[in-house]
């Protein structure tokens, strides 16, 4: 019956090895032998894993399990041979049984570690010791390394080349002299909208918070919507509009009102109906169930129901873009100012239009968003305050009172990832203090990556390893490593005119097995978003009435639908480049942000800002360099009177969006910082200052060749953004132990509300 009504996902195509691991669970639950099989057996609900609907559900759920390689496998496997074949294939020294149990911590707990080199010398270099290493102070190392410290008992070192922490979302102070006094001032450097904080359902960032017993810290204020400007400063064009959240309220308000209706109406109304069970998971599946690799089913198999619920309309159309919600075949927006507004929701969430947006984050936002009860959410203080919060999860003592010594690490620049002499094991790091001298990370258990997808292969030295991430393929050439970028700017001006635009998907079609299989090839080649531009000013709020203004507004700077114009082929619109403008203005509902008489303004471009358009045309390469200075301190790629010019002609749409909502914004400022692709490139090393990975090019799961070795950050799915990258460093943590301990901390979770 299973078979017939999911035809599109036959038996012949289930994944072997998931297969022969849920038969491994139930001949050891069903043994008459004591120890590890009946603990097991007392923890997982087995009974479930008999049914022929559990067993077709663990082969189409696709979550980090690798696909058959031939569609005659068994069901029933003796465990003895699971062992065998899993060893072969992952090179195991101990039988999996025992993988199973410890977790990536457990397997080659004898392997050997890093020693310092005769040539440096032991004064020359400083060694630490930590269960495990991570790299990358962003969100999802954050979360991952709270989560270890303080639910699974393990010494966490972070190490972050930054001065601060948070990544793209952390919290930056700057001075400025007004009269005699210095006046400092607080900015977000990152995202300034953020959903299901404040209430339930709540999103991963805030499950992660709540888990590990700091969600009293952030203090979440909730608003009811945002305003929209369209052709800002424009009389005969201009329209405003105010997004409000909730029931009907969207329906009743701007989609009536711009809509071709009833057409509009009715295609919004489907839409929310068709992506209901997409929108399941995310509300009823928490974060801590996440885990990478072959047993992610494991500790999803306590929310049955609801992975029913998502695989309905098929494992990848729940799992892919939200183009078959869009263009067919599952339904079709025809309505063009309704296909407009998706695409400018997407572009917000990803970078992307609508189309190439993953299904799942639509869904939900479109859940979210018009739901009763529904609320924007702002932190109190702003994201800095979510960071600080994260920094102590990952620095307080566990939950069973040990203080561990894990720390969050600033200024320390990873160098290398060590493995063992085989490769297969993640020993340590090697890291640089920015005043000089270097840092031997040993790592017991294992080592999570948080920086960007396109830096693993530099970080990584060891041959053996290199060859295993890369499925045993010979290395490629350098030709081959460069990644698909999402813009294309050719022949165009920057300093006077527009000229750039998100090029049409390029899909491959001749991936082998080969090619397909090695992890570090994808993520050399992964595509790359758009960058960012910031303007963040310090205003003088003087007789500025704050409450006639909104906390945020997206201003289309060529309106909704764009001003018609079509640039290599394609047709301005939402996602035009730096037409939709993101304007936070915190201080409404905030006022301790800044100053008494005074606010804090930020507006950006998100991911609408190319990256080539900055680089020199005689030095391209300096673009990324690790060493490289601001262009206006080094003049490395532009002489500084070049640089702040191209800044300035850059930011005249971020100042035109300020000044639809304050006209004197100018006059009122005492501080002005523009923040430019170079600028991401430099301070938060991204590679080309990019928002993140394309969803198509995103992992499929933070598992890698190498066991004790997990990934994690927005090019890992769910993608871009705080939730998800919360979400991932969910997951990379749980990774890290056995999956019998962490249904163990779900219990513990659940037993105090924390999860449901």
């Amino acid at each position: 019956r299973l078979r017939s009504s999911y035809h599109h996902l036959p038996i012949c195509y289930l994944p072997s090895r998931l297969c022969r691991l849920v038969a491994t669970i139930v001949n050891s639950a069903h043994s008459d032998k004591g120890g590890q099989e009946k603990e097991m057996s007392s923890i997982l609900p087995f009974n479930s894993l008999i049914s022929p609907a559990a067993m077709f559900l663990a082969s189409c759920l696709n979550l980090g399990c690798v696909a058959a390689k031939h569609p005659s496998t068994a069901f029933v496997t003796p465990a003895s041979q699971v062992d065998i074949s899993l060893s072969k294939r992952r090179n195991f020294n101990a039988p999996f049984k025992a993988a199973f149990i410890q977790g990536a911590g457990g397997i080659h707990r004898s392997s050997t570690y890093l020693k310092v080199s005769k040539e440096q010398g032991d004064n020359d270099i400083d060694v630490e010791e930590v269960d495990v290493a991570i790299i990358g102070a962003g969100i999802g190392g954050l979360c991952a390394g709270a989560i270890l410290n303080t639910l699974y008992n393990k010494k966490v070192g972070i190490y972050e080349s930054h001065y601060l922490a948070g990544g793209c979302a952390h919290a930056f102070e700057r001075t400025a002299k007004i009269g005699d006094d210095t006046t400092t001032f607080t900015f977000d450097s990152g995202p300034t909208i953020v959903l299901g904080c404040s209430n339930e359902p709540y999103n991963p960032l805030q499950q992660v918070l709540r888990a590990v017993g700091v969600d009293s810290d952030v203090q979440w204020i909730p608003y009811d919507g945002w305003g929209v400007i369209e052709h800002p400063n424009k009389p005969d064009l201009e329209k405003r509009w105010k997004l409000r959240v909730g029931p009907d309220h969207f329906e009743e308000g701007p989609l009536r009102e711009f809509g071709n209706n009833p057409v509009a109406l009715e295609e919004f109304n489907a839409l929310r109906e068709l992506t209901k069970p997409l929108v399941t998971g995310a509300a009823t599946i928490p974060a801590m169930a996440m885990r990478p690799g072959s047993t992610s089913l494991i500790p999803l198999l306590r929310y049955l129901p609801s992975l029913f619920a998502i695989i309905s309309n098929g494992v990848d159309t729940s799992t892919g873009p939200f183009g078959p919600f869009m263009n067919g075949p599952i339904f079709k927006v025809t309505d063009k100012w309704l296909r407009d507004w998706f695409d400018a929701l997407a572009f917000s969430l990803s970078g992307l239009p609508a189309e190439r947006t993953s299904a799942a984050a639509m869904a939900y936002v479109l859940f979210d968003m018009h739901r009763e009860g529904a609320a924007l959410d702002y932190p109190k203080g702003g994201l800095g305050e979510v960071v600080k919060a994260l920094v102590k999860g990952v620095e307080q003592k566990s939950k069973r009172g040990f203080d561990l010594g894990s720390k969050v690490h600033l200024r320390r620049r990873v160098e290398s990832i060590e493995f063992n002499a085989e490769g297969n094991r993640a020993v340590g790091l090697n890291v640089s203090k920015s005043g000089g001298g270097k840092i031997l990370v040993k790592a017991k258990e294992g080592v999570i990556c948080n920086a960007p997808i396109w830096s693993l292969r530099k970080l990584i030295k060891n041959e053996n390893a290199l060859q295993l991430l890369s499925g045993g393929n010979l290395m490629p050439t350098l030709n081959n490593l460069q990644p698909n970028q999402s813009w294309t700017s050719k022949d165009s001006d920057p300093s006077t005119g527009r000229g750039s635009v998100i090029r049409p998907r390029i899909e491959r079609s001749d991936v082998d097995d080969n090619e397909a299989d090695n992890l570090l090839a994808k993520c050399d080649t992964a595509e790359m978003t758009g960058s960012f531009l910031h303007l963040h000013v310090a205003l003088d709020a003087k007789d500025l009435d704050l409450d006639k203004l909104h906390p945020h507004y997206t201003v289309m700077d060529r309106g909704l639908e764009g001003d018609g114009a079509v640039i290599h082929g394609v047709e301005d619109g939402p996602c035009g480049e730096l037409n939709m403008i993101a304007v936070s203005n915190p201080c409404v509902i905030d006022r301790t942000l800044a100053p008494e008489g005074y606010i804090v303004v930020h507006a950006y471009g998100a991911g609408n800002e190319p990256f080539d358009i900055w680089t020199s045309p005689t030095n391209d390469s300096s673009a990324t360099k690790d060493t490289a200075t601001e262009p206006q301190v080094s003049g490395e790629r532009y002489q500084s009177s070049t640089y702040e010019a191209l800044k300035n002609a850059r930011a005249v749409p971020l100042w035109r969006a300020i000044e639809s909502i304050i006209p004197d914004a100018r006059d009122r400022t005492v501080l002005a910082l523009i923040g430019s692709p170079l600028t991401h490139a430099r301070f938060l090393r991204r590679p080309n200052g990019t928002y993140g990975a394309a969803f198509e090019d995103c992992l499929k799961d933070g598992s890698t060749p190498i066991p004790n070795f997990v990934l994690a950050g927005d090019g890992v799915f769910p993608g871009i953004g705080v939730p998800a990258v919360a979400l991932s460093g969910a997951s990379a943590a749980n990774g890290m132990v056995g999956v019998v301990n962490q249904w163990m901390c779900m219990d513990e979770l659940k037993s105090k509300g924390a999860i449901n």
